[in-house]
């Protein structure tokens, strides 16, 4: 890495965190970890965020059942009234335990598409950054 690269990483961080955890950013991105967190600012390579976001939610099968109903229903293919239903009475984990793999992937994809990274990765306040070092994003998200 070079000490261009260095500047930038520690110029992006001085502006998100105190200032020496720069060091401890760049040893991150230098190692090629696509999945880490520094000082409560969480940073994920573009390459993997998908299926990280993919991986939490299908952790969480209260939470997938939460979902709008429409948006359940587009991913599952199940009717809008009966996933309304099932909400309505506090089966919202049954609802998420029944999910297929398909249809996590697709909620994944349509909470991206509507909300962007920020709302699943940063429950403060949806913000994301990006940070990009030698053609590699990463997604930056402050939960302090």
């Amino acid at each position: 890495m070079n000490y261009t690269t260095v500047k930038q990483i520690k110029s992006f961080c001085d502006d998100l965190m105190s200032s020496p955890y720069w060091r401890e950013v760049t040893l991150e991105i230098n190692n090629d970890n696509p999945d880490f967190e520094v000082d409560g600012v969480r940073f994920i390579h573009t390459d993997s965020i998908d299926e990280i976001v993919v991986d939490e939610l299908s952790g969480d099968k209260y939470i997938l059942g939460c979902f709008n109903s429409w948006c359940i229903a587009e991913a599952t293919g199940w009717p809008e009234f009966l996933i309304e239903l099932a909400q309505q009475s506090d089966k919202c984990e049954e609802l998420g335990e029944k999910m297929t793999s398909d249809h996590i992937k697709e909620l994944a994809e349509q909470l991206v598409s509507h909300d962007g990274y920020g709302h699943h990765f940063n429950r403060y306040d949806g913000g994301e950054e990006e940070l990009t070092v030698n053609g590699q994003l990463y997604h930056v998200f402050d939960n302090q």
